[in-house]
């Protein structure tokens, strides 16, 4: 009995690890001299932060087990001084699930960190010349942003019933035929086939002059032609970066373009991940 209860309580423990977690809000409010940033989660998880003090100084927060479906992951425009503006990305997917979200200061400061029940609060001193504001959410402009999403879907008009026409058959068209294309294999005979590309060389030719790195990225566009797909990436500086699956990023390259979002590979300090950045809505 004792052996089937730790065996359940194995499995319990297991399953609650392997359950996904989703980044639910992140809410900015003022409290007197104090600015509270409270990042919350669907289920309790864990979490590391750092500070990056290189201007433009940056917190970081990444949150361990946790998928970022939200379909805008940079907000700019606060309403408060303290923070420029916030991002998020679903950072790493393998072998674990990591979202990080970075709040742009852009001053030197320090700041503590509180446990809450569903994730962290930051906790950082304000401008002295900041003024009080309404408690600012990420969950309100995503709302807002799925609203004006569905107002402006096309709105699909019925089909119009086709008139009878006369039971007279036209005479057909002879239609010209043409002979089908030959397929010719190449048989390597244990060579490296010279007609298969190099997986992660890539050649794209880039708007800006350097590799970008995915860090650094954000998907504005998906282009579709006789020739395949194309990504347009822009960073935070403006350049804009057009790139096709195999083209090189820093320390990978670009896997698949899909229908809303682009897959790389990545390898860092010995080993693989891959990293998905979806489609943003404009601002």
């Amino acid at each position: 009995m004792r052996i089937l209860l730790c065996l359940a309580t194995v499995v319990l423990i297991f399953s609650v690890a392997q359950a996904e977690i989703e980044l639910n809000d992140i809410t900015i409010s003022k409290h007197e001299n104090s600015i509270y940033i409270d990042v919350t989660t669907s289920k309790p998880c864990l979490y590391e932060h750092f500070m990056i003090k290189e201007a433009p100084e940056k917190i970081v927060v990444d949150l361990k087990g946790t998928v970022n479906n939200w379909p805008k992951k940079k907000f700019l425009n606060l309403p408060l001084k303290s923070i420029e503006r916030v991002r998020t990305s679903q950072y790493q997917v393998s072998p674990e699930l990591i979202t990080r979200v970075v709040f742009d200061v852009n001053r030197p400061l320090s700041y503590t960190v509180e446990q809450l029940p569903m994730g962290l609060r930051i906790i950082i001193p304000a401008v002295e010349s900041e003024q009080a504001f309404i408690p600012w959410k990420a969950g309100q402009q995503l709302k807002q942003l799925a609203v004006l999403a569905e107002k402006e879907k096309p709105k699909v008009k019925p089909a119009k019933a086709k008139k009878k026409t006369s039971t007279t058959r036209k005479p057909k068209v002879k239609i010209e035929s043409f002979p089908k294309r030959k397929l010719v294999k190449y048989k390597a005979g244990g060579k490296r086939d010279p007609f298969k590309p190099l997986v992660g060389t890539g050649s794209a030719t880039f708007m800006s002059g350097d590799v970008p790195a995915i860090e650094n990225l954000s998907l504005v566009g998906i282009f579709d032609d006789e020739t395949g797909s194309r990504a347009l990436f822009e960073d935070a500086e403006g350049n804009g970066y057009l790139l096709k699956p195999n083209d090189r990023v820093q320390n990978g390259y670009l896997v698949s373009i899909q229908n809303n979002k682009a897959i790389f590979q990545v390898t860092e300090y010995g080993w693989t991940r891959t990293v998905a950045l979806n489609l943003e809505f404009p601002e």
